[in-house]
């Protein structure tokens, strides 16, 4: 895997000389992600509403109070934290400065307090500290919360969202998931794919209030997200505490360790994986949005800028009908979807009716022949307690394999209609783009034909430990002749009760692939047409700003557009397949 990462992203790096050494030579954006690319940087950002606690976090994932926390609302800038042996800070600005500063000093240009509406002109401040977990690129960016009274702070947030590999979503027990936190949670799904869900401040409430605040956030995330979600509850306070007192107990009743575990886990399995997706769509975006600004720039030229501003606006008239259309069209999926979980719980159920008394009926038939054999309970229990495990998993087994197949079958056809009905949605958009500016336009994305060898049906077909079964013997001393009542009585029961179980851990093993497949088939298709009408919609704003031009400019680039058409659409083909090549890493 290694040698795979190496030649993959070394041909990225190809692809970034190539794009600057034509036409985006001092880009911004290809600035950033060659450097992104050549210090392998993976961004782990921690969003959330402001006053989560998001500060705090990160200083306690660190282990020093690097960042400023306070009662009020405080960050207003981006903080970005990376390795360094020695700590040290530096603050960058919008016209390309760079101070070196204390890291004591740091409040005075992040805080809404010490820099009001960033009338200091703060681009961000780039920290560097000697943490175990900012290893091999990892960067923690800190950003200002959403949904504050500061309109500023959140659009800074918003705006983050192209830069983040992996995220850090940090929720409270009290108050519950915010209107604000809803909508910045429905964009953050159309950048990020992995993201870890923390429910800070667990010790303001009782364990039992907890419980209930775990189960009721982790339901509204799910719908948000429509996937399982796990939350972590931790209290950033009592480990930030812990570890600076260097008090043990404390650290380990804050629940971070848990979530810091299964962080880094995350961080040394798939880093290298997500780090390569995420540059490879990054890249995509890039040419994308010139190679489509470039077709709209050559027929703007011969608009009035009248004429352009009042196709703009039918253009983003149809849109709003098209995207209605694509909300419709998920409704339609998770109805679907719901149907199949319900033909689940029949089938389960139709399983249980006729399996238990069926099992029960051979657990007595067994009972009565190993009576006469047998003089001991406990030889006669655990004769009878193999019997009950064997056939269990040779009913389920069975039946897991068939359920499986079928599903996999009703899901493939779900998807292609979902696929097809997607394909329509990239083709509207380019086709009303293409039809108002009278230009020559194709979808440069599509949504492939799915086979049952698809990827969802492996994962739908995958069943680590499924069926691993939980013994629930008893033992007894007393003479067989006393307890031979109690034994089949209690098989029987032990029997129904297994049974039971391990229907209910089939439907969920079954019920969380399905989601899970859908999910990354839902984001696949969804990346795939927004991608397509963010093109489309940042092309149309270069061509309002090509009519501001003289005309011997707009000869100038006009008579460049068709060489660099041809070779952009090269190297995005190349993309495609790096892109593929990563996502089998």
């Amino acid at each position: 895997m290694a040698a795979e990462y190496r030649a993959i992203r070394e041909a990225l790096a190809g692809i970034l000389d190539e794009l600057s050494g034509r036409a985006f030579d001092g880009h911004r954006r290809l600035a950033e992600l060659r450097e992104k690319l050549d210090g392998q940087h993976f961004h782990l950002v921690v969003m959330g509403q402001f006053k989560r606690g998001k500060s705090t976090l990160i200083n306690a994932l660190l282990g020093a109070e690097i960042l400023p926390t306070a009662i009020v609302p405080l960050t207003s800038i981006v903080t970005r934290i990376g390795y360094g042996e020695t700590p040290a800070a530096a603050v960058h600005y919008l016209d390309g400065r760079r101070e070196e500063i204390r890291l004591e000093d740091i409040q005075r240009f992040v805080t809404e307090r010490a820099n009001p509406r960033n009338g200091l002109q703060v681009k961000e401040v780039e920290v560097a500290f000697p943490s175990p977990l900012l290893r091999d690129g990892v960067r923690i960016i800190d950003t200002p919360g959403v949904g504050s009274v500061f309109d500023h702070n959140t659009e800074v947030a918003y705006n983050y969202l192209p830069h983040v590999d992996a995220g850090i979503f940090v929720v409270t027990a009290d108050p519950p998931l915010s209107a604000s936190e809803h909508r910045f949670l429905r964009e953050v799904r159309g950048y990020v794919d992995q993201l870890f869900f923390v429910l800070n401040k667990a010790d303001a409430v009782g364990e039992r209030d907890l419980a209930e605040a775990i189960s009721f956030t982790a339901s509204v995330l799910e719908e948000d997200l429509r996937r399982p979600v796990k939350v972590w509850p931790v209290s950033a306070r009592l480990a930030l505490e812990g570890r600076l007192e260097n008090n043990e107990r404390q650290w380990r009743r804050s629940g971070l360790p848990d979530f810091e575990e299964h962080l880094r886990g995350y961080l040394h399995r798939e880093k290298g994986k997500t780090f390569l997706q995420s540059m490879t769509a990054s890249l995509l975006r890039f040419v994308s949005d010139e190679s489509m600004a470039w077709k709209l720039e050559q027929q703007a030229a011969k608009l009035t800028l009248a004429e352009l501003r009042a196709k703009i606006a039918r253009f983003e008239d149809s849109v709003r009908r098209i995207e209605k259309e694509r909300d419709e069209h998920r409704f339609i999926l998770n109805g679907r979807i719901r149907k199949l979980h319900e033909s689940l719980d029949a089938d389960l159920a139709k399983l249980s009716a006729a399996e238990i008394p069926r099992l029960q009926a051979d657990l007595e038939a067994r009972f009565r022949e190993k009576l006469r054999t047998s003089r001991e309970g406990r030889e006669l229990e655990s004769e009878l307690e193999e019997t009950l495990y064997r056939e269990i998993v040779e009913v389920f087994s069975g039946f897991r394999e068939q359920t499986a197949h079928r599903l996999a079958e009703a899901l493939e056809a779900l998807y292609l209609d979902l696929a097809e009905r997607t394909n329509r949605t990239i083709a509207a958009f380019v086709e009303l783009a293409a039809t108002l500016f009278a230009v020559e336009l194709k979808p440069f994305t599509s949504v492939e034909k799915l086979t049952n060898r698809s990827d969802f049906y492996f994962l739908l077909k995958d069943d680590p430990d499924a069926l691993g079964l939980i013994r629930l013997g008893f033992r007894s001393a007393m003479p067989l002749f006393v307890t031979r009542g109690l034994i089949l009585r209690r098989i029987k029961a032990m029997a129904r009760e297994i049974f039971e179980r391990h229907c209910g851990r089939v439907r969920y093993d079954l019920v969380r692939r399905i989601e899970e497949t859908t999910r990354k088939f839902q984001k696949s298709l969804d990346e795939k047409a927004d991608l397509t009408l963010s093109t489309i919609r940042e092309a149309l704003q270069r061509a309002v700003a090509l009519k501001d031009r003289s005309e011997t400019e707009v000869s100038a680039t006009l008579s460049h557009l068709d060489e660099r058409l041809s070779a952009i659409e090269r190297i995005r083909s190349r993309l495609a397949e790096y892109r593929q090549m990563a996502e089998s890493l």
